[in-house]
């Protein structure tokens, strides 16, 4: 195992990590073959059945655990912020697989929505991270390869803009997606007045059908020329 994936799992400390994983007896969240298969089909790599995996895994942690691999003084414990690529955020990415092949480590970051869309405040703010932790061309560390997905029921709205994005999030200006199946028939309850209509301090409540879904094969968004998902 490299050193990246032993830091990467050396910082995984999230508690539902470790609680969904011990009530579905699947602590290391092994991948189903058929989701191996969605990853092979988006991103054109092969996801093995022994995997690191992680959920809402921070990126300060993303980049520490790549800066400690890399670093020549195994025994050095603190470093300097200068560029303030430690931020003290909570900001993370949704799911992470990372696994070694010949000599290679592979970093797979999958943003996922499942009711709502992506916000491009968000995605920009995640772009600059990502361009920040592994640079514009993803190269910024010997033998690791940084790769991206969304995960959601439809494709990105076509009003996000990734035109600022790093190259290798949408390589050859493609974005790779892979489908979120999401059950139908699914409520959300809204705060309204006494007609029914949305009110955040109205001292009603009422329930509304979230929209449905349309079914997509896991696949790729060209991009425009403005940087748009088309």
């Amino acid at each position: 195992m490299s050193r990246t994936i032993e830091n990467l799992k050396s910082f995984n400390s999230k508690e539902r990590f470790f609680l969904i994983g011990h009530i579905l007896g699947n602590a290391s969240f092994k991948p189903c073959p058929a989701f191996r298969e969605s990853i092979t089909n988006a991103l054109h790599i092969q996801l093995p059945e022994s995997v690191f995996a992680a959920m809402d895994y921070h990126l300060d942690w993303l980049y520490a655990s790549l800066h400690l691999a890399f670093n020549p003084n195994p025994e050095q414990r603190i470093f300097e912020n200068t560029d303030r690529l430690i931020k003290g955020q909570q900001e993370d990415i949704d799911f992470l697989f990372a696994y070694e092949a010949d000599n290679i480590s592979h970093i797979i970051l999958l943003e996922a929505k499942g009711v709502g869309g992506f916000a491009n405040k968000q995605m920009a703010s995640k772009a600059v991270r990502f361009r920040e932790i592994f640079a514009m061309d993803g190269k910024r560390w010997p033998r690791v390869i940084p790769h991206f997905a969304f995960v959601s029921p439809d494709r990105p709205s076509e009003r996000l803009h990734s035109s600022a994005w790093p190259m290798w999030m949408r390589p050859n200006n493609i974005v790779p997606w892979i489908e979120l199946p999401i059950p139908s028939g699914l409520k959300k309850v809204t705060r309204c007045n006494r007609q029914g209509e949305p009110d955040k301090k109205g001292q009603y409540w009422t329930i509304h059908r979230r929209p449905a879904s349309r079914t997509r094969k896991t696949g790729v968004y060209e991009l425009v020329g403005d940087g748009r998902i088309s």
